[in-house]
């Protein structure tokens, strides 16, 4: 016969596993981007069947978004899922008590979320792990050459500093303030590094920028790493990317864990899990580089044509 603390510890597990079962959640994106959709297919993809969902777009409006969030506070769901930076401010000022998890905000610092009761899967990976990364592509390489905005991206290269340091690289940085600065700024900085280093920054990375970086480092055959399976399918050599997709699921599965217990991880922003490498063979043998088998093998996204520079739209995984 079970002792009347088993048969508690059983109407507990019992009674969860129904609320997670028919847990009421409601979506929010900032837009109808295809990385967003992806994101939230994984996420859906990784819930319990009878879950019971409810999807708003914000139409790239937040004032759109604080309308439907103070409808969700007259009818709490049980969770928020927030996609994109627009959808994570929403959630942030008009949902205060209801569990939230955001994805696809990038420098989410800035807007000082996470919030007490929001958990955030941060949109790039730790700079160790990136040079990490870049190492493994180059490991001839020394000199690392990096432009970006203090605005956007102070913190990140500080930590970017700190790591390249002790991999035994050295950080050549550039700061820029506006777009009109980046051609001579690339300029000057080519001729001083072996490798140019990308990083996800709003005022560095813009569609004309872009096709100047891909034309300049190849004419100077200076390699580029970067963030972007799309940038590496138009000629970069590499990058370490996020699967959308793949962030959707680890959403869904910190959704459930916060389900269980809306305290745990409130407030913290997690690493995301499981980025992939991206690899541009055609690039790698204009630049006279050999990549070795045994990385080809592991990476994740293999690119051999259709050409050095392929003409497409500004890429679809840089995160707004």
């Amino acid at each position: 016969m079970l002792k009347l603390s088993s048969l508690l510890t059983l109407f507990w597990l019992t009674s969860y596993a129904i609320t997670a079962d028919a847990a009421d959640i409601a979506i929010l994106k900032s837009s109808d981007l295809s990385y967003f959709e992806q994101a939230i297919v994984g996420f859906k993809a990784s819930l319990p069947p009878t879950a019971k969902l409810r999807e708003y777009s914000l139409g790239g409006q937040l004032a759109r978004g604080r309308e439907i969030g103070k409808g969700l506070r007259a009818s709490p769901p049980d969770l928020v899922f927030a996609v994109g930076l627009k959808a994570a401010m929403a959630a942030k000022l008009e949902i205060f008590d209801t569990p939230v998890v955001f994805c696809m905000v990038l420098n989410p610092e800035l807007h000082e979320l996470p919030a007490s009761n929001m958990t955030g899967i941060a949109a790039r990976t730790s700079a160790e792990v990136q040079l990490s990364a870049l190492r493994s592509v180059l490991p001839n390489r020394q000199r690392v050459g990096l432009l970006y905005d203090e605005e956007h991206s102070g913190n990140f290269v500080r930590e970017a500093l700190r790591a390249a340091k002790r991999q035994g690289l050295e950080l050549v940085t550039v700061a820029v303030r506006r777009h009109e600065e980046i051609p001579n700024a690339v300029r000057a900085l080519l001729p001083q590094i072996d490798v140019l280093w990308l990083i996800q920054d709003q005022t560095v990375v813009s569609e004309p920028a872009i096709s100047f970086f891909l034309e300049s480092t190849l004419e100077a055959k200076i390699p580029m790493f970067t963030f972007s399976s799309t940038l590496v399918q138009q000629g970069a050599l590499g990058a370490l990317v996020l699967d959308p997709w793949t962030v959707g699921q680890q959403a869904a599965h910190v959704a459930l864990t916060r389900l269980k217990e809306p305290s745990v991880s409130a407030g913290l922003l997690l690493a995301p899990e499981q980025p992939q490498l991206a690899l541009n063979e055609n690039s790698a043998e204009y630049l006279g580089l050999a990549l070795p088998p045994e990385l080809t093998r592991l990476t994740g996204r293999l690119f051999r044509g259709p050409g050095m520079t392929a003409r497409t739209p500004i890429p679809s995984d840089l995160i707004p």
